[in-house]
């Protein structure tokens, strides 16, 4: 994560900045526990350094651990897929480092758009390998749909999302709000700090960032609320590429023991059975 950051910003301290703001995230507490988003991070940033670099062997390696890790690493497909792309697409698009390898003049050819492509689909590749062992296994190829069911997402699209806390803060209160159910308070939180930073990553870092941030957030968000966005938002790396950029150096200490006691307090709740998740 710190080269793929240094490459991307260019500044060793930011990129320092940026690795130590993942670690102390509030819910960087379910990188140790019995959960995939520290697979999961760690497969999307190598398939990010590896494509960025044009060793699409690689890249499409980690994209397949992403794939086996979740059935949604498919979704790391459609980033992986812009980054492809993006010899052919306007400059503007690419962020601001306009030295970035996959922008090359000399990649605008079929003979490096296909492996390129193939790369990208890795990860929906491994979720398909993965479903067709649970057809054979089960006998329903998407078995594992009934697991996020039991958990309670249900499709019900993103503007139940605002209407339900409209209504409870119109009906309840802020304050019922906050002491009723923070763990609502705080997965929101984690929505919110990667849905700011979407925009901003796009120009920085460039659109494919974006599309990650997007995918990861508005399908779960869709089908199940505000259940493990926080959990979620942890993986989401070129949120916390951009934020390194834009906090002044004299704030950093702050904004890392800020992040730590938040952190510590997650971890409270968590290990004592608290929701959180």
């Amino acid at each position: 994560f710190f080269r793929l950051a240094r490459e991307a910003i260019g500044d060793d301290e930011s990129a320092r900045f940026a690795t130590w703001l993942v670690a102390t995230y509030p819910f960087a507490v379910f990188f140790g526990a019995f959960y995939t988003e520290s697979l999961y991070l760690l497969g999307a940033v190598g398939a990010f350094y590896h494509f960025r670099r044009r060793e699409l062997w690689a890249a499409g390696a980690w994209g397949l651990l992403v794939g086996f890790t979740r059935p949604n690493g498919c979704f790391l497909s459609f980033p992986l897929a812009v980054m492809a792309v993006m010899p052919w697409l306007p400059v503007w698009l690419g962020g601001g480092a306009s030295d970035a390898p996959e922008r090359g003049a000399d990649r605008r050819s079929l003979a490096a758009l296909l492996p390129a492509l193939l790369s990208a689909a890795m990860p929906g590749i491994a979720v398909l390998l993965y479903s067709a062992f649970i057809w054979q296994l089960m006998g329903n190829p998407i078995a594992w749909a009934a697991g996020h069911a039991a958990w309670g997402r249900e499709y019900n699209g993103l503007t139940a999302i605002i209407v339900d806390r409209y209504k409870w803060l119109v009906e309840q209160g802020l304050y019922a709000y906050f002491s009723q159910v923070p763990a609502d308070l705080l997965n929101s939180l984690g929505a919110l700090f990667v849905l700011v930073a979407t925009i901003p990553a796009a120009r920085r870092l460039g659109l494919a960032y974006a599309v990650f941030l997007l995918v990861n957030l508005l399908p779960p968000m869709a089908e199940g609320g505000m259940l493990s966005i926080g959990r979620l938002s942890s993986v989401m790396f070129p949120a916390f590429i951009w934020f390194a950029t834009v906090i002044p150096v004299r704030q950093r200490p702050g904004w890392l023991a800020t992040f730590m006691a938040v952190q510590a307090f997650n971890a409270a709740l968590f290990y004592t059975w608290r929701e959180l998740f």
